[in-house]
């Protein structure tokens, strides 16, 4: 059998080319991955998720906005604050956006399926880079998405089938 050459994301998608894996995400591509994963084939409560969650984007992006403009920067700098330092947690704990990773230096991918309406189902993919031990995140479609649990399988499968022990959290 051959291996799947593309996983599916939540922001975009990971291809296999030519011995290494590479990451296409991005904003338009989680747009499209929203849409693809929950409306197209989707059941209206599917669909309904989307549409609350373009709703919530929509409404939070406004409140910002009116707070910006009332000159109230309590909010708008509690939400900066927010991701800043969430940004700096995970890249202290070795986590790395790569583009691009050589197969040949990963050393171990752990999948873990996540808990419905919790967690995510993600791969962490642990590399050498710069002599020291990092980390790429995989976060893959929701649970609730139309074939979820069928694309975190194609996904351990992907790297399984490469030759990689995958570990199974949960």
């Amino acid at each position: 059998m051959t291996p799947p050459t593309e996983i599916r994301t939540k922001r975009g998608q990971a291809s296999f080319v030519d011995g290494t894996v590479r990451f296409q995400e991005s904003i338009a591509g989680y747009v499209r991955a929203l849409i693809r994963d929950y409306w197209h084939g989707g059941s209206l409560g599917q669909r309904g998720i989307v549409g609350a969650y373009f709703f919530a984007i929509l409404y939070g992006l406004g409140v910002l906005a009116w707070e910006l403009g009332h000159a109230r920067w309590r909010l708008p700098g509690l939400v900066v604050g927010v991701v800043v330092v969430g940004a700096l947690i995970g890249r202290a704990r070795g986590y790395r956006s790569v583009d691009s990773l050589d197969l040949d230096r990963i050393e171990s991918v752990t999948a873990t399926r996540g808990s419905k309406g919790f967690t995510r189902p993600r791969l962490v993919l642990r590399f050498q880079a710069d002599g020291k031990t990092r980390k790429r995140r995989l976060l893959l479609p929701s649970r609730f998405a139309v074939d979820g649990d069928e694309a975190f399988e194609r996904a351990v499968a992907a790297f399984e089938e490469r030759g990689f022990d995958v570990d199974r959290d949960r």
